[in-house]
């Protein structure tokens, strides 16, 4: 049985928590040109100079979500297999939601003229291509099976009556966002208490090489290495006064592939209701790291172009290694 079909939602009116009002414009409003995320208020003072922050909370958040999702089942008693593949294309975008609710960062800067959907992007949960899939098969030895009915009591005990079970899951990289913690454009992101900045994007962090953009910058040759999962010069600080140019997601981390794979021996008992399981289960089968960048501690653990220590770098994993585990059932 096949079967496909789309699915999406659309959310509107999210409550959006910590905004601070009380912001001016970029310092550089009026003197840059091309400048196009929004001025209007004042560049040297708070539009209200007697406060300092003021927070509010309201109903500015929004999410879409959108997928075309395919699966396929089949059974055959005749043959002892059943399989069920499933495999889904999406994309989930928000506006960032400072409360830790949504995807961060959220920006300050609200509200500007022009600038109420300058956080739209990828959400932190945004996942693009997911696939899994299952698979159980009896295999085809011993008494009353295709092969090996004529098998003696000890051979069809020991090699008999086995089934195999095996799940796999393969998953596209999470989105990182990448923000400076040199923040002198005269407003902020906030999240966590961390005030910064989102960088320029100058070129493809996607490929290696040199950017012409950013020449000085000593780029690597590869990317979606652990040194350099994606391209450092592709960003780069922006003008002081500017808010910079990079989307809020601009890359994503690596994928994540698993297997987990059984083997179960089932035992006949003198009493038709009731079986005697043994299980061999295999988690992590093929010990398949799940790499992550952990990223600066100093901004809630986001990309930062100034910790290059930690930007675009690989030194952790997130899932278990591979488990072992043997165990009896009783099925009654």
């Amino acid at each position: 049985m096949l079967t496909a079909g789309y699915a999406g939602s659309r959310s509107s009116h999210i409550l959006v928590d910590g905004l601070n009002q009380n912001v001016h414009s970029p310092a550089a409003c009026g003197t840059v040109t091309g400048y196009t995320l929004g001025c209007g208020l004042s560049t040297t003072t708070n539009p209200y100079p007697t406060f300092g922050t003021i927070s509010n909370q309201n109903d500015d958040g929004q999410a879409t979500y959108n997928s075309f999702q395919v699966k396929a089942e089949t059974k055959s008693a005749r043959h002892g297999i059943y399989a069920l593949i499933g495999y889904t294309y999406s994309h989930t975008y928000d506006s960032g939601m400072v409360d830790g609710l949504g995807s961060f960062p959220g920006a300050t800067y609200w509200p500007l003229p022009g600038t109420h959907n300058a956080d739209w992007s990828l959400s932190q949960l945004n996942v693009n291509h997911q696939f899994t899939g299952s698979v159980t098969y009896d295999l085809p030895f011993g008494k009353g099976k295709t092969f090996g009915s004529n098998w003696n009591g000890a051979l069809n005990a020991i090699a008999g009556g086995w089934e195999v079970d095996a799940i796999e899951h393969a998953i596209s990289g999470f989105p990182l966002f990448v923000v400076s913690s040199n923040n002198s454009s005269g407003v902020n992101f906030q999240w966590n208490g961390s005030s910064v900045i989102r960088p320029n994007e100058v070129g493809d962090p996607n490929r290696g090489g040199r950017v012409s953009a950013n020449p000085t910058c000593i780029a690597p040759a590869q990317v979606h290495t652990l040194q350099n999962w994606f391209n450092p010069c592709a960003f780069e600080q922006p003008l002081a006064g500017e808010l910079g140019t990079s989307p809020r997601a601009p890359v994503s981390g690596p994928r994540f592939i698993n297997t987990d794979m059984s083997f179960v021996k089932h035992f006949a008992l003198p009493y038709e209701s009731v079986r005697l399981d043994f299980r061999a289960e295999f988690f992590n089968l093929l010990n398949h790291p799940h790499f992550y960048l952990p990223g600066s501690s100093g901004v809630s653990n986001m990309q930062d172009i100034n910790a290059p220590s930690s930007f675009g770098v690989i030194n952790t994993t997130l899932n278990d290694p591979r488990f072992i585990q043997f165990a009896l059932k009783l099925v009654f």
